[in-house]
């Protein structure tokens, strides 16, 4: 029976946002906003991950720090955070809010999102839907390392709990390595032959017939 649905956040709860607007803000907060500097830190987003498992501030600044050639301080981190909160967010998300409430009746709600906690609650909590989900994980340990997928499932055994995401790599193939059901927000319809995995256009697509079906499969698999 599944227990848990583990959520990634951006691609997944959040989609359709640009972080332009918040990067611009907060460059501009500390005198260093120019169309370069928006690129390096958008590149930098992309080798933070590669060179670090997790995310601690004092290598976050440091990585950022060096890619723009200039000294990032909390100051600049908390005006992004705040402003990621204000601008990182689709407007309208009354159909996911009733998804998410209609889920969390029956199934314990958690989060795994490869970055800082504050600032993907912040977002969550613009969006009204943060108190939804009872625990964060990716922070001090990210994805794909086995121990943070460990983490998210808590008591329960991998098999009572379905992680959702968008990335095919590490919200689905490295969950399924170790043992969790997954749903793949699979936006453009994309066909693909790595994995098998239940996939859906949106979150919104998820409800409890799907659920029931992962678990019917579930029960066939055991009954072979």
């Amino acid at each position: 029976m599944i227990k848990r649905l583990i959520f990634d956040i951006d691609g997944t709860l959040i989609t359709g946002v640009s972080f332009d607007k918040a990067i611009r803000g907060a460059l501009e907060r500390v005198g260093a906003l120019s169309d370069e500097n928006v690129q390096k830190y958008i590149s930098a987003i992309g080798t933070y991950e590669i060179v670090n498992g997790n995310y601690q501030i004092e290598k976050y600044l440091k990585h950022f720090s060096d890619a723009l050639g200039i000294e990032l301080d909390e100051e600049f981190l908390q005006g992004l955070f705040g402003n990621l909160a204000r601008y990182a967010v689709p407007e309208n998300n009354q159909e996911l809010f009733e998804t998410i409430d209609s889920l969390s009746k029956k199934y314990e709600l958690v989060l795994l999102s490869n970055y800082f906690e504050q600032s993907q609650r912040g977002r969550l909590e613009s969006m009204g839907i943060d108190r939804y989900f009872s625990e964060f994980h990716g922070e001090k340990v990210s994805k794909p390392d086995r121990q943070v997928y460990l983490d998210a499932i808590g008591n329960h055994k991998p098999s009572e709990c379905i992680m959702i995401g968008d990335s095919l790599d590490l919200d689905i193939i490295a969950a399924k390595k170790f043992g969790l059901n997954t749903i793949w927000i699979n936006e453009k319809g994309v066909l693909q032959n790595r994995v098998r995995t239940f996939s859906v256009r949106k979150v919104t697509d998820i409800d409890e017939k799907l659920i029931n079906r992962i678990e019917k499969a579930l029960a066939e698999l055991e009954e072979r």
